[in-house]
């Protein structure tokens, strides 16, 4: 494995598959390998101006079983997971940064609050803990191990925000320039189960929470004529409303509100990509994680509270601009490229300060 050019740590694409490990080069614009990678592009990037490091290997994964190779040079940063597993090979590499993080959030109380969104979420919370259990019972003895052994090293695995998908670098539009007060791009159901699948007998919390949004937002449109409303739905993750990724940058762009709800799990790029425009963010619940907590999103706990929600944003010019602004500082300072990027280094420099290789 050679090195990348122009850069002072090594950096490869893992494919699902079990393919063999692509050698990337992120401030290489001309070498796409997906359309995923270009936010963690420009965070290794950022990354770079403040590592004290000269000799790391970055694996940019989906796989929590394992990598292409092991060791206290090795850094594994983990893309996609939503059953929020523990890597299995955590204690075998110098560190773990990953998406969707390692602790699984209900975002409801469904015996204080009964109802049928919470009944499923309820029932995704435990698949997960389910599916992720292994990792967790292995996670759990090898810290039993550090703790009883000073040889052992504990592992040491941080939360990084999701960043944006296919989202351009557009101008940053003042939100009183912007045409819609509110709006929704993105999918509703997931792809078709087979007609023998147990799944087709439930509805996801995705799907059942995403139908109970856009009944809200039709009913709201109804009664409120003079509300600017911009609702498409596409057939599935990354599929837009069939203009390309320059028409959905360009809705979002012209976007006061932005309905950011649930997908698979609490988390979805969508949250990050509002706020890297300005956008104010109307979300579910949110799991704690730093670039999470104390964040400027309103929080819906119903989606049938969406109109009084909609009514005081709308309605309070003021408060739509302090929120654009705190959406935007808040991207700057959690969530960009630079501000990932620093995290990235600040940890690592403190793992090589404390225990060099």
């Amino acid at each position: 494995m050679s090195s990348c050019k122009s850069l002072r740590n090594q950096y490869y694409v893992c494919l699902k598959g079990g393919q063999e490990p692509i050698p990337w080069n992120p401030i290489d614009t001309d070498q796409i390998i997906s359309p995923g990678l270009n936010y963690f592009a420009k965070v290794f990037e950022a990354m770079e101006t403040s590592l004290e490091a000269s000799y790391l290997v970055f694996y940019c994964t989906w796989d929590t079983n394992k990598l292409p190779s092991y060791g206290q040079n090795v850094v594994a940063v983990v893309l996609g997971d939503e059953w929020c597993r523990i890597p299995t090979y955590s204690h075998k590499v110098r560190a773990v940064f990953k998406c969707y993080g390692t602790r699984p959030t209900l975002g409801c109380n469904p015996f204080f609050k009964p109802s049928y969104l919470n009944f499923l979420a309820l029932l995704k919370f435990v698949k997960t803990w389910v599916e992720r259990l292994p990792s967790l019972s292995n996670y759990a003895l090898l810290r039993l191990r550090g703790l009883l052994s000073r040889s052992a090293r504990v592992p040491s695995i941080y939360d990084i925000p999701l960043g944006y998908f296919t989202q351009l670098n557009l101008p940053i539009k003042d939100i009183k320039e912007r045409t819609y007060d509110v709006s929704f791009v993105g999918s509703v159901d997931h792809l078709p189960y087979s007609k023998w699948s147990i799944k087709r007998l439930l509805d996801s919390p995705k799907s059942y929470s995403r139908r109970r949004m856009i009944t809200a937002l039709n009913e709201i449109e109804e009664e409120y004529p003079e509300f600017r409303v911009k609702l498409s739905i596409t057939s599935g993750f990354g599929v837009d409303s069939g203009e390309g990724e320059i028409s959905y940058s360009q809705e979002m762009m012209n976007t006061k509100i932005c309905l950011v709800p649930r997908g698979a799990s609490l988390e979805t790029f969508r949250f990050f990509e509002a706020l890297r425009y300005g956008c104010v963010v109307v979300t579910e619940a949110l799991p704690s994680r730093w670039f999470y907590d104390g964040s400027p999103a309103v929080q819906v706990h119903d989606w049938s509270d969406l109109e009084k929600i909609l009514k005081r944003l709308i309605q309070d010019e003021d408060l739509m601009q302090r929120k654009h602004y705190e959406s935007l500082e808040w991207w700057r300072t959690k969530c960009s490229e630079g501000a990932v990027g620093a995290y990235i280094a600040r940890k690592l420099n403190s793992l090589m300060n404390s225990s060099p290789v």
